[in-house]
């Protein structure tokens, strides 16, 4: 067992470690958390013993007692360590006599502490039963070292604190298995959407050639043109599909795995290992209940649509294959604030605890709100400082752009500010990076208005070793306009709205130019601003000018507009997402909404 609770074999574990190991240390391949290799190799690691006491309950049906005379008293409990079964009464003076005091006993049914496995720790010292837990030092100690060593410390029985660790874990396994069916669920929805695209491929591919028979030889290429249209659409879904069937099945084997990693340890842990792992189950549990919910399927639906007219052969007349999103995703609205005044929300940039900082406008202020809409404070970032936009990181920190000002400030949790990066031009949108870089939008003019074609518009990463262009745009003939946000997604791919080109530039995370996002048929992006990134790699786009929101699957696919009128939020400006899955939108009127979308 590894110390974050998850289980493998001997030998799958040595082959992995062998294979994986780097600088000494490898990652868990359930949660990633990385462990040091210890001195003895995987020898080093405990067994699991609650794994054993779970194999050794399902022994203890119709077995006697190995120790009673008679041959008749059935056993309710295994001692682990001497492989014997025991009746209640000789499993009590087994844990008395001082060569097997320490033994761990299993019994078949929980106590009245709803434990099933008996065990007492002595203290090295003192030779007394360990029966304290002193928070100060994160021990469990007996009671002469409470009373002598840690006596000035905040300390408590360990039995009432490990029921309470207990209770309070239990929560935590019974909201996890409460998704497992929903989880389930969702993995049947989308191997049907996998089984129902295979027999769209052959119905699809079978009109087209049907359709190409009737025709001239001359226009056989366009059957190919065809053919490989529908590939390429059905391909784009599988791959979708096959992200969302990932995500789900990583979902149920994450959550399976910490749900019984913890129900183990609440069912066989003793009061000792039950407080000395609270903070590791508690956090891995909390690591799982991020995952949930997964999210939505996007669904759509692809046709071949025959000409009715039989004159010249043209592309058209020979068909056109179209595709329809049926993806509705309900949008709820949590809350909202109102910055004093009528000015634009350049900048969310969301913390923990379901909180976010606020700038208005080109404002030296922020704010702190809530998600229910509650202003908790208001800061000052310093004299005629011009903020355009800030983002923060898992460590509560706010990275802040100063537009004239020509740099990037740093506002710690400790609200202490300072600047980070001096820079010789204008930033405007900056993002985290997954490795923790910062990238910048760096524009020659302060504002879209004054651009000028010959303007070099770039983007920087800036790291502590110093800074460094993304990508040279010139020798990709691509030249950008006017970057205005920028955000990095999931697969490493870089994200910026162009506000003067009208589009959004989806660039790999080597600075190779992929395409470009212009909205769909029937909604053109207007002025794209804000944009930003959830925790399952939607992308979402804050249009400015068409009133609404566009939502991107990770491979950069339109999914959904997420809003469609200034009835929901006029001008939406700014967006982000915390890290509970919650949309922040800023729009022009200083109105700031709290929407929740991943259902």
């Amino acid at each position: 067992m590894l110390p974050c609770f998850h289980t493998y074999c001997s030998r799958c574990l040595k082959d992995y470690i062998d294979q994986t190991e780097d600088s000494g240390q490898f990652a868990c391949p359930l949660c990633k958390f990385r462990h040091a290799v210890p001195v003895d190799g995987i020898q080093g690691f405990k067994p699991n013993i609650y794994i054993t006491a779970l194999q050794a309950t399902k022994h203890l049906t119709e077995t006697l007692c190995e120790t009673c005379d008679d041959n008749e008293t059935r056993a309710e409990t295994y001692c682990l360590e001497c492989k014997q079964n025991f009746c209640a009464r000789c499993g009590m003076i087994h844990l008395k006599m001082k060569m097997s005091k320490s033994h761990h006993l299993v019994s078949e049914k929980p106590d009245e502490h709803g434990q099933k496995m008996t065990s007492h720790s002595y203290c090295d010292e003192h030779k007394q039963e360990i029966s304290v837990f002193c928070f100060k030092c994160r021990l469990p100690v007996c009671p002469t070292c409470r009373d002598e060593a840690h006596k000035l410390h905040n300390t408590r029985s360990i039995s009432e604190f490990a029921h309470e660790v207990k209770k309070e874990l239990t929560e935590s396994v019974s909201f996890l298995k409460s998704y497992m069916p929903s989880l389930k669920d969702r993995l049947k929805d989308v191997e049907t959407h996998e089984n129902a695209f295979l027999k769209v491929r052959k119905g699809l591919i079978a009109l087209v050639e049907t359709r190409a028979e009737q025709l001239h030889k001359e226009i056989d290429h366009l059957k190919e043109k065809f053919i490989t249209q529908i590939n390429s659409e059905i391909q784009i879904e599988e791959d979708r599909l096959v992200i969302f069937k990932n995500r789900v099945s990583e979902a149920i084997t994450f959550v399976t795995s910490h749900v019984a990693a913890a129900k183990h340890c609440i069912d066989f842990g003793s009061n000792q290992d039950i407080v000395v792992s609270k903070e590791t189950l508690q956090f891995h549990l909390q690591e799982a209940s991020k995952m949930l919910p997964v999210g939505f399927i996007p669904q759509f639906e692809l046709n071949f649509t025959e000409p009715k007219t039989e004159e010249t052969i043209l592309p058209e007349m020979f068909g056109k294959i179209s595709k329809q999103g049926t993806t509705a995703i309900a949008v709820s609205e949590c809350g909202h604030y109102k910055v004093p005044g009528m000015h634009l929300i350049r900048g969310i940039a969301p913390i923990s605890g379901g909180k976010a900082w606020v700038v208005c406008g080109f404002d030296p202020r922020l704010h702190l709100v809530s998600r229910l809409g509650i202003r908790l404070r208001t800061i000052k970032v310093g004299k005629d400082i011009d903020i355009d936009y800030i983002t923060s990181d898992d460590h509560d920190n706010v990275y802040i752009s100063c537009r004239k000002n020509q740099c990037i400030k740093l506002l710690n949790k400790d609200i202490r500010i300072r600047d980070l990066v001096l820079l010789n031009d204008f930033p405007r949108g900056i993002a985290l990076s997954q490795s923790g870089d910062l990238l910048i939008c760096l524009t020659k003019s302060s504002t879209y208005d004054d651009y000028r074609p010959s303007d070099k518009n770039v983007l920087i990463k800036y790291s502590k070793v110093g800074s460094k262009v993304i990508a040279d745009f010139e020798r990709a003939n691509f030249q950008m306009k006017y970057p205005r946000r920028i955000a990095e997604n999931l697969n490493g791919d870089i994200y910026v709205s162009d506000h003067k080109d009208g589009c959004v530039h989806i660039i790999s995370y080597d600075g190779k130019i992929k395409r470009k996002y212009t909205g769909t048929e029937s909604k053109k992006l207007g002025e794209p601003c804000g944009i930003t990134c959830d925790r399952y790699g939607n992308v979402i786009i804050a249009d400015y000018k068409g009133n609404c929101i566009h939502l991107l699957d990770q491979q950069g696919q339109f999914v959904s507009h997420l809003t469609k009128s200034d009835s929901v939020i006029k001008q939406p400006f700014s967006v982000a997402v915390d890290s509970d899955g919650y949309l922040w939108v800023g729009g022009s009127n200083g109105m700031v909404k709290i929407f929740q979308y991943l259902l």
